[in-house]
């Protein structure tokens, strides 16, 4: 069958969030004489939650509580100046819309997020057809649902799509949806277990995208 549309995650995907987030919570736990456990860290981004305890964790190891207030402010602009495009990522993303296949983004980020983040990344929403973001009532990756709905507004079958993604839920989450899947690791999710993909780039431009669709699924394009 012929590929029709090619499918992004975001966060650790195109956009290098994964590590701006790692570095800047080390950072904290550092300034107070302390040390981020990477193994919880890891096993969070694995299950695909998240880290969502480093401020507990933290009060834990000094015995005391920490002001948030001050301590976020700070650390959300060291994030934040942290954050940019992975190495091909638009390049990657101007190769699938100059071979005709329509595009598809799909994070379990909030819509809010999302919109933050393209105009940094220098991603212009109409370059994406759909965009699918975490909502109420749609199942977050590993769960499928979020590509059965990009697929349904892409009027586009499974067999006809790849994604490409960073982390194993989102690799079972493509999969699920019957989507074949491109794994591109990040610094984050490089120890983590992504052996399920249909094959593993170390990154986003390392093949040219045309080739590797002739590989994967043979399309006329």
């Amino acid at each position: 069958m012929t590929v029709r549309a090619v499918l992004y995650d975001l966060d650790g995907l195109l956009l290098d969030s994964e590590t701006a987030g790692l570095v800047s919570w080390r950072e904290v736990y550092a300034a107070h004489g302390c040390e981020l456990d990477l193994a919880h860290w890891l096993g969070e981004v694995a299950a695909g939650r998240g880290p969502v305890m480093p401020k507990r964790q933290l009060e834990e190891q000094l015995g005391r509580p920490v002001d948030w207030d001050e301590v976020e402010r700070g650390r959300l602009a060291r994030r934040d100046g942290l954050l940019v495009a992975r190495p091909g990522a638009l390049q990657h993303v101007a190769a699938a819309r100059a071979l005709g296949l329509r595009t598809a983004l799909v994070s379990n980020a909030p819509a809010w997020w999302v919109g933050q983040q393209l105009p940094r990344l220098g991603v212009p929403e109409p370059q994406f057809d759909v965009i699918v973001t975490g909502e109420p009532g749609l199942a977050r990756k590993p769960a499928p649902d979020a590509y059965l709905k990009a697929l349904r507004e892409l009027g586009v079958a499974a067999e006809a799509a790849l994604a490409f993604e960073d982390s194993p839920v989102g690799i079972t989450a493509a999969q699920s949806a019957g989507i074949r899947c491109v794994a591109v690791a990040n610094e984050v999710t490089a120890n983590l277990d992504l052996s399920a993909a249909d094959l593993i780039l170390p990154a986003l431009d390392a093949r040219p995208l045309r080739s590797l669709l002739e590989e994967l699924l043979s399309p006329a394009v």
